[in-house]
């Protein structure tokens, strides 16, 4: 401001500054423009939740992901590879920091490339997909039933478990539902009653509470509860079921509670991180 206060007292204008005034303004109109049409002509980015996510102007595929080096605007590589034969059946590069959501339409290109290859399933084998925590979702479980697809993916606390037994825990499906009169009996033969419908994650849950003194002298609270003080909590054991979440995620924890499923998830350090072979 002191500059510009000068210049005009002299009644002068300084040419470096007129130049450079100009070219800002030539560089913010192509700016705009380039916004602008960015905007008029692009749909909204959504992300898992339903909720927007950030668009890039410049390469609006490509995603903000975070690396070794902080973020970068890029893409990340998926890979599918056969375990036996060390084969890339099908890789894609991928604008999106959770590679997770795109198992599907991984394993949907693999199949076409398998049949345009002319290679079969072996008669009485069944397809096996292996991956890492990212790809832990009810979605992608639910894909790999549909498709007669035998997954092996562990959650995030998998290690934890296997270091320590005490960390596996009831599922739901431990607890018995009875339908007649809404209520769901824990592996100690208590009541679970239904309280209320709430909302989260974009799906509707039912909960269920068992109260306090039930679950104070429960000889399963290790499996069943986890608190910051290792009692029960102030409101007793809270069990949030839906439909649509939840079962096969369950399934699969317990299934990597088994030591057969176990030995099987440790060939992932042989191949690449996403891999379809034949078990």
């Amino acid at each position: 401001m002191a500059k510009h206060l000068k210049l005009d007292g002299r009644g002068e204008t300084d040419e470096e500054t007129e130049k450079h005034y100009r070219r800002r303004q030539k560089k913010l109109a192509r700016q705009i423009e380039k916004i602008s049409g960015f905007l008029d002509t692009m749909e909204v980015k959504e992300g898992k939740q339903g909720g927007e996510i950030r668009s890039n102007v410049t390469d609006n595929e490509s995603a903000l992901i975070h690396s070794s080096k902080g973020f970068l605007q890029g893409y990340i590589g998926i890979a599918v590879t056969d375990r036996k034969n060390q084969i890339i059946i099908d890789a894609e590069a991928v604008g999106s920091a959770n590679e997770g959501e795109h198992l599907p339409e991984m394993l949907n290109s693999t199949f076409d490339n398998m049949e345009e290859a002319s290679v079969e399933t072996p008669e009485g084998k069944q397809l096996t997909v292996m991956a890492d925590n990212n790809y832990f979702s009810e979605e992608n479980f639910q894909t790999c039933e549909c498709l007669g697809i035998d997954a092996i993916i562990p959650d995030s606390n998998y290690r934890r478990r296997l270091e320590n037994p005490s960390e596996q825990r009831y599922e739901v499906d431990d607890f018995i539902y009875h339908e007649e009169e809404n209520y769901y009996e824990c592996p100690n033969g208590k009541r679970l009653e239904y309280k209320r419908t709430v909302e989260m994650r974009g799906r509707d849950w039912n909960e269920y509470r068992i109260g306090v003194k039930d679950c104070r002298a429960c000889p399963f609270n290790a499996r069943c509860i986890k608190s910051k003080t290792g009692g029960p909590p102030a409101k007793g054991k809270i069990l949030n079921v839906s439909e649509s979440a939840g079962r096969l995620c369950g399934q699969m924890r317990k299934k990597l509670n088994l030591e057969e499923y176990q030995n099987r998830y440790a060939y992932r350090v042989q191949i690449m991180e996403t891999l379809l072979y034949g078990a």
